[in-house]
């Protein structure tokens, strides 16, 4: 990928990963030349991520992010170191086919404004991250809302349930005992509204790109 501006970039080489990876990024998604993306990245089709967006695979190792997803403003994607070179030794990892990664987003995610996905983190497909939202050290199914402000850490998010706005889950009890997702659910289908959006912008601004 030709990249005048800097912001896709490899990773520098530590004790814990001698590789210099570049990130691999899918020719139809669109990254903000005032996003940053780093390291030990994949990136699938038709991927929009926006200005000041963050996603760093140098020190958690493995970002994985799959078609139609959409990272925000704002939104920052950090992982723990998780590979201890030498040792033969993976830790807070996601293990996904048997593979470690540090952050796996599945498809047709949407990661809104300033919200942080810290790894170790799986995100299922259709899942909606709210504004200024955490996940860390937790999964979250399919097809799960977090609204604004929102914070999991540490736990399994059932297939399409919903946190509150600025509620905490920090134990599993918490997390089975959340309200699942109904037709009259304020939020239902809003997901999917915000890809079908974002994934035009994504083809329009590489449209214009290619022209330039």
């Amino acid at each position: 990928m030709d990249n005048k501006d800097n912001n896709i970039s490899y990773n520098t080489e530590t004790v814990f990963n001698e590789n210099a990876d570049f990130p691999f990024i899918d020719t139809s998604a669109y990254i903000h030349p005032q996003a940053s993306v780093i390291g030990q990245v994949k990136i699938g089709r038709e991927v929009f991520i926006a200005p000041f967006a963050s996603v760093r695979g140098d020190e958690g190792l493995r970002i994985f992010i799959g078609d139609y997803c959409i990272i925000q403003d704002g939104a920052v994607l950090h992982g723990l170191k998780n590979f201890h070179l030498g040792d033969n030794i993976v830790e807070s990892s996601i293990f996904i086919e048997g593979k470690p990664y540090s952050i796996y987003i599945k498809d047709s995610v949407t990661m809104a404004h300033q919200c942080q996905i810290h790894g170790p983190a799986h995100i299922d497909s259709g899942v909606f991250i709210g504004m200024q939202a955490l996940v860390f050290n937790s999964i979250v199914n399919e097809g799960a809302v977090l609204e604004p402000g929102s914070k999991v850490i540490g736990v399994v998010i059932p297939k399409n349930r919903y946190v509150k706005v600025g509620q905490v889950i920090i134990s599993q009890e918490e997390a089975d005992a959340l309200p699942e997702i109904t037709q009259d659910y304020k939020f239902k289908g809003f997901n999917q509204r915000v890809i079908d959006v974002n994934v035009e912008l994504a083809r329009g601004y590489k449209s214009k790109q290619y022209k330039q």
